[in-house]
């Protein structure tokens, strides 16, 4: 138990009692910006993507994919400890609106085909 709670990197990670160099901070930061690779747009876009070609592009499947992506986070927010950050919720919230619009027809798979 002592090794395993000297090497939980959820705890420290939560706790946020660390530091980096700024270079990595600057790195982060633009990594989890509005338009970066880890921002709510291109990850909401990405587990939409995967979605969509889990699913065959079946969107009578919608629901059940929007339901694994729920558990998903659900298991994360457990393995985290507490609530996720917000850019967590916000991603989560981009995905379901996101996989609405394809389960209606606002969008289709080709809206999410060319993502990197």
């Amino acid at each position: 138990n002592t090794y395993g709670n000297a090497n939980d990197i959820w705890s420290f990670l939560r706790s946020g009692n660390f530091t980096v160099d700024p270079a990595t901070k600057a790195q982060a930061q633009a990594d989890i910006a509005e338009d970066g690779y880890w921002g709510v747009n291109k990850t909401s876009d990405r587990l939409v993507s995967m979605a969509i070609a889990l699913s065959g592009g079946d969107t009578d499947k919608a629901d059940e994919m929007m339901s694994a992506i729920q558990k998903g986070y659900d298991r994360a927010t457990a393995a985290w400890g507490k609530d996720l950050p917000d850019i967590c919720k916000d991603t989560l919230e981009a995905t379901k609106q996101k996989m609405d619009d394809w389960k209606n027809g606002k969008t289709t798979a080709k809206d999410y085909s060319d993502l990197q």
